[in-house]
């Protein structure tokens, strides 16, 4: 063959070893490890170590620059996270820290740690479960029929879950810290954890460029409030200017479950003025306010992770959606400019709180976070009556006799007004055929048919307004104790006859149908002045509407009214009993 003319074979052959040649080294660079950056001189203000106030070494790591946090998994200790250049100098190095994750425990609590971010990544409480909504009988109803009648026995049992889990963004980074231009969202470093004797002492650090960043918690015996101190340090040789800035995290996913959701909100208070927001109002727009920051966190309706100054910090409170992660929102404290000197280090002291939004706790420990147990407008009534409940539940052992002896103790103070109204309908009713007189001696002239309705009012001592006066009265009430009740992590999954919780609606619906039975009988006994029809017609239909509307609200508020709705039903037969004055009717009248 002309050597000058193709062969194939050869061919195939050279570009075979060409592509095992490229894929060699394609290994071995993949695999080969990272040669360590030089090591500085000696005598480099960078080398020189140091100890803060926790004695804790704080020398500097063997790296200009420690960034990288996987996002996508906490066990996975693959990835290398990509360097940007808003993040970190072209100049600087990634060097990857091994990850070291911690699991620890004290009373009623069990936590795990990471060092990727140098933050806890799950807080149990141990008192709780996960929330859950017992199984509504026509819900499961429908769900045979719809199943093709494959029925599965309907069960009155109470769920059994795991302990609650207050801290959902495991990957991410729960507490992180900025000192950059890029703020918290820059804080995705593998910290180094730094040894200490004490196993309730956690402490990690890391560097951006000459910063140094250093976390260090001290964790409790007992209860939800563990110290938690962020220094930072500049391991330059010039002079430093950083805007500390200070946040809380989660990965708050969308809920299902309608009214029932346990939907998680932001929390800030600011010059005395209490801030939230659920994490839908975040995503289109942030929320900033600024002043003197007395503690800021995020937290479901019953539990709060949540970070209060040793002092309240000036600054500025920016509630958003994060740009790292999916369905991650903070609450950030970015704090006003300082200059660090070469070797300065200016510490950052918090209380961290991890548990339930307990009112009790809350001052128990001496918190500011107290706020965060929010009953709104109403708050002037539910503090009383939680403190009142409290009170009864201590003495009967059950939060839903508790509710019960609250209603005979609120009918018991009402009960002269309520005398009053029941008279004042009477009276209004023996005025009926009066007033259709005076409706018929007038006819359209409104003005005289009111002047002389007034002055019959008036000559008989009759209010008109009488008979609807309780109810506006107990109206606040109804809407404090539903607050209570939603707010309250002490009647948070407290069970009650075949009620799992009292904070959830009845899965029965047993109550609220006897609710609508007792309001038609309280309808019967209470003396009718309307002559319309069509407020006749509404009057008739109310006990089907307000019983359907009680369908949807907690337990516990459905009890409160049904069992003052009895109470009412005795006290209008009593007075149904006397006559019109009050006094008992004689013998054989």
């Amino acid at each position: 063959m002309d050597r000058n003319e193709p062969n194939p074979e050869h061919d195939r052959r050279v570009f075979k070893a060409t592509l095992l040649s490229a894929l060699v080294l394609i290994a071995y660079t993949w695999f080969a490890p990272v040669p360590p950056p030089p090591s500085q001189g000696e005598g480099s203000p960078s080398q020189t170590s140091t100890t803060d106030a926790t004695g804790l070494d704080s020398a500097p790591l063997a790296s200009d620059s420690l960034l990288g946090a996987n996002s996508e998994g906490d066990d996975d200790d693959s990835a290398v996270p990509a360097a940007t250049s808003s993040t970190i100098a072209a100049s600087d190095r990634v060097v990857r820290q091994p990850l070291v994750k911690d699991e620890i425990a004290w009373t009623g609590f069990e936590t795990k740690w990471s060092n990727r971010g140098g933050t806890p990544t799950s807080v149990r409480v141990e008192a709780y479960q996960e929330a859950y909504e017992q199984q509504w009988i026509p819900t499961w109803l429908l769900s045979g029929f719809t199943n093709g009648f494959e029925w599965e026995p309907f069960s009155m049992a109470c769920p059994e879950g795991e302990a609650v889990n207050i801290i959902n963004d495991e990957a991410g980074v729960v507490l992180p810290v900025g000192v950059d231009e890029d703020g918290i969202d820059a804080d995705l470093a593998t910290y180094e954890k730094v040894s200490t004797a004490d196993p309730k002492l956690l402490s990690y650090r890391s560097r951006r460029g000459d910063i140094e960043v250093n976390k260090t918690y001290s964790l409790p015996e007992v209860g939800s409030v563990s110290g938690y101190t962020v220094r930072i340090t500049n391991r330059g040789t010039v002079a430093k200017q950083v805007s500390p800035s200070f946040g809380v995290a989660d990965q708050i996913l969308p809920q299902e479950g309608g009214i029932y959701a346990n939907l998680s909100e932001t929390w800030a208070d600011v010059d005395g003025d209490l801030e939230h927001y659920p994490a839908e109002k975040l995503d289109d727009k942030d929320r900033d306010f600024e002043g003197g920051v007395s503690w800021f966190g995020i937290g479901e309706r019953y539990f709060l992770v949540g970070l209060e100054p040793e002092i309240p910090l000036d600054g500025d409170i920016v509630m958003r959606k994060s740009t790292v992660g999916e369905h991650r929102y903070t609450v950030e404290l970015r704090t006003d400019t300082v200059t660090l000197m070469p070797g300065e280090t200016r510490a950052f002291k918090f209380k961290l709180w991890m548990g339930p939004r307990s009112l009790d706790a809350f001052q128990e420990a001496d918190l500011a976070m107290a706020s965060a147990v929010d009953f709104g407008m109403f708050g002037v009534l539910a503090l009383p009556i939680l403190a009142f409940l409290k009170f009864l539940n201590s003495i009967l052992g059950a939060w839903g006799l508790a509710i019960i002896l609250l209603t005979v103790c609120i009918k018991l103070a009402l009960f002269p007004l309520s005398q009053k109204s029941y008279r004042s309908m009477k009276g209004m009713q023996k005025l009926q055929p009066e007033i259709n007189v005076l409706k018929e001696k007038h006819g359209d002239d409104r003005e005289a048919l009111n002047k002389e309705m007034m002055e019959l009012w008036k000559k008989h001592g009759v209010n008109p307004m009488g008979g609807c006066l309780p109810m506006l009265i107990q109206m606040p009430i109804w809407f404090a104790l539903y607050r209570v009740l939603w707010n309250s992590v002490e009647l948070y999954q407290q069970p009650f006859l075949y009620f799992c919780d009292l904070s959830l609606r009845d899965p029965l619906g047993v109550f609220p149908l006897v609710l609508g039975v007792t309001m038609w009988l309280q309808q019967k006994f209470t003396p009718n002045t309307a002559t319309d029809p069509t407020q006749q017609m509404v009057m008739r239909l109310m006990p089907v509407v307000f019983s359907v509307f009680m369908f949807t609200l907690p337990a516990g508020l459905v009890v409160y009214i049904l069992v003052n709705n009895v109470l009412s039903i005795a006290q209008q037969w009593v007075i149904h009993r006397q006559n019109d004055d009050g006094e008992p009717k004689k013998q054989g009248s």
